[in-house]
């Protein structure tokens, strides 16, 4: 007699699987905490300080800066060419009014000697005013005790002073510690070691003062100091004679690395304890709702009972022949189901399966359902394979969180094929709003394809190589988001699957190496992108061909054409980036997706442009040409051959 497992098994040895595979990236992580030296802690607490040190520098910069600004063009006004005049009085009084906001409590003119010829100020503060005035006359860029700042700039003709008093006490958060931690302390110094903000330099190494003082360098360290052993960093101020120092004792590092490693080992402990728990209640929590859920799925489709017997898998099977059976239907949708998720409707179909809107009846949300067919000839031992890989890379992906990445909820596999659920995204894909509109702005495409790269930098730095980027693939949503979706499955298809001298891609978006030889890296996703910038910006494909041979063909042997010729306004370096990513030699192209992400969004926050669709009377186009969708490729030999 042939013994046949329960219905509960298959699905148990699942629960159990991803329990494990919860567990191991958990297990390492913290092991790895636990391990965490001391130096490793010591020189992450540096880092902040020099981070701290250079933030107070950029304030004290960007409050210096605007207040020079001020007082070197009131200086050059010609109406103070005579400062007694009734005119230039009403100009410095309008101006010092103007200037109340950033802190000006007082306006001078002096002769060349120094003395003063007119004032203008605010009431209150007269003896700080008084003080600052009276100080020495010398440096441009003077600090007094009291939060006050004085400014001096030349009249033209060296025909006198024009100095501004100013209320430097809004600046005091710059050399508040509290977000460093125990200890630590903030001063700003002039190259005399006088203070200007901040408490004093006595607790600070005399080491580190000599060589912060001088103004030249950033630096930090580890320095010996009068109570032991002190984390410090410093920064000068551009356009003064001051300088930011930060310091921290060495020993609150060696205290957070203690604690830190005791509530690791109790991090670890709780995880095998709640990960104990659920496995014991995987069959109440999952297992079981799953199988009802699969039985009055079968009474809504009317499937009759199944003659063999058979598991969930099994079930999930023949809902996907029903599936497949009633899409011309639309109506029968509403009793299909994929696992625990209720079928609406069809949202397209591809060369890889198709995707539909569903319902998730547990979590209360919509998800889109993408169905993965696998190949009808593969071996059950390579399909375990395959499914594995899939299961392995949805896990890794579900914990990318991008806010440019579809997310993935859950994976599920049949005999059929398997399916993924995913985020499903309001609004529609770049290729459909491209083939209605032709072309996108400038101030547009510049956002939307740092938002894209932004998404394959994450991507990248995960292990994961997209393989099929391209505007089917980029979903823009109603409430303004950029995501990139499909992630994993396009490599999935391609490296499992054995199709002889074949490639999987899509047309035009396939770069050159591949169609040559195979293969593909990061690289090969940073030419798509390029070819996705092109579109947006020319409206026409870079290359562009009647059938796919053509296609192919110009992507291996004919160059971009520039931009410039036919886009207007294009911002100084767009173009040349752009061309740089449809190199045809990967060496040729950017480094990574990180450095094109980070030139455009320095692109787009020069020009002040900003990501803005109105999706609101746009619907998708009723179909799209063929060769727009992903499909196997002959290569294109190295001798210049078509290889069919």
């Amino acid at each position: 007699m042939k013994l046949r497992l329960p219905r509960l098994s298959l699905l148990g040895r699942v629960a159990l699987s991803l329990a494990a595979v919860a567990l191991l990236p958990l297990a390492i992580s913290s092991f790895g905490l636990v391990d965490l030296n001391r130096d490793a802690l010591v020189d992450q607490v540096l880092r902040t300080h020099v981070v701290a040190a250079q933030t107070a520098a950029s304030r004290m910069t960007a409050f210096v800066s605007t207040r020079a600004a001020l007082a070197r063009g009131a200086a050059a006004n010609p109406v103070l060419a005579d400062p007694q005049s009734d005119e230039a009085r009403r100009f410095l009084s309008e101006n010092l009014l103007a200037w109340a906001d950033l802190g000006v409590l007082a306006v001078q003119v002096a002769d060349p000697g120094g003395e003063e010829v007119i004032r203008a100020q605010l009431r209150g503060g007269q003896q700080r005013i008084a003080s600052a005035l009276a100080a020495d006359p010398r440096p441009a860029l003077l600090a007094l005790p009291g939060g006050t700042v004085r400014l001096t700039a030349p009249l033209p003709g060296n025909a006198g002073l024009l100095r501004l008093v100013c209320d430097a006490g809004r600046l005091g958060d710059v050399v508040s510690p509290a977000a460093l931690g125990e200890e630590a302390e903030i001063v700003v110094a002039d190259r005399q070691g006088r203070i200007v903000l901040g408490g004093s330099l006595a607790g600070f190494p005399e080491a580190m003062v000599r060589s912060a003082l001088p103004g030249l360098l950033s630096g930090a360290g580890r320095f010996q100091g009068p109570d032991g052993e002190v984390l410090g960093a410093y920064a000068p101020i551009p356009d003064s004679d001051w300088v930011v120092l930060s310091r921290q004792p060495t020993r609150v590092a060696e205290a957070v690395a203690v604690r830190l490693r005791r509530r690791s080992a109790a991090a670890i402990g709780t995880a095998l304890l709640l990960i104990a728990g659920l496995s014991a209640l995987a069959y109440g929590s999952l297992v079981r709702p799953i199988r009802e859920l699969l039985e009055a799925q079968r009474r809504l489709v009317q499937l009759p009972p199944s003659e063999t017997g058979g598991d969930e898998i099994e079930e999930l099977r023949r809902s996907f022949d029903a599936l497949e059976r009633s899409l011309s239907d639309r109506r029968y949708l509403e009793n299909v189901f994929l696992g625990r998720y209720q079928v609406v409707e069809p949202l397209g179909a591809g060369a890889m399966g198709s995707v539909f809107r569903g319902w998730d009846p547990k979590l209360q949300r919509g998800v889109a359902l993408k169905t993965v067919r696998l190949d009808s000839t593969v071996l059950p031992e390579k399909r375990r394979q395959l499914m594995e890989t899939l299961l392995r890379e949805a896990v890794t992906l579900a914990r990318l969180s991008h806010p440019h990445v579809v997310p993935v909820y859950d994976v599920e596999d049949s005999p059929a094929g398997a399916f993924v659920a995913m985020e499903l995204v309001d609004g529609m894909n770049l290729e459909s709003l491209l083939w209605k509109r032709g072309r996108l702005p400038v101030e547009q495409a510049v956002p939307l394809g740092a938002a894209i790269a932004r998404a394959l930098a994450a991507a990248h730095a995960h292990g994961f190589v997209h393989r099929d980027v391209k505007p089917a693939n980029v979903l823009l949503g109603r409430d303004g988001s950029i995501k990139v979706s499909d992630f994993g499955i396009s490599e999935l298809l391609a490296t499992n699957t054995d199709r002889g001298k074949a490639v999987f891609g899509t047309p035009g978006y396939v770069p050159p190496e591949t169609l040559e030889q195979g293969e593909y890296g990061t690289a090969g996703d940073l030419f798509a992108l390029g070819a996705i910038l092109y579109r947006c910006l020319r409206g026409i494909h870079p290359f562009a061909g009647g059938n796919v041979h053509e296609i192919v063909k110009a992507t291996m042997l004919r160059p971009a054409q520039p931009l410039s010729r036919t886009v207007p306004g294009l911002p100084p370096g767009l173009e040349a980036l752009v061309l740089r990513l449809l190199e045809k030699q990967a060496a040729l192209r950017p480094r990574s997706a990180e450095a094109v992400a980070a030139e455009l969004e320095a692109l787009a926050a020069a020009r002040g442009y900003r990501w803005s669709l109105d999706l609101a009377a746009e619907s998708p186009p009723a179909d799209l040409p063929a060769e727009t969708r992903s499909q196997w490729i002959s290569t294109f030999g190295r001798e210049g051959s078509y290889t069919d």
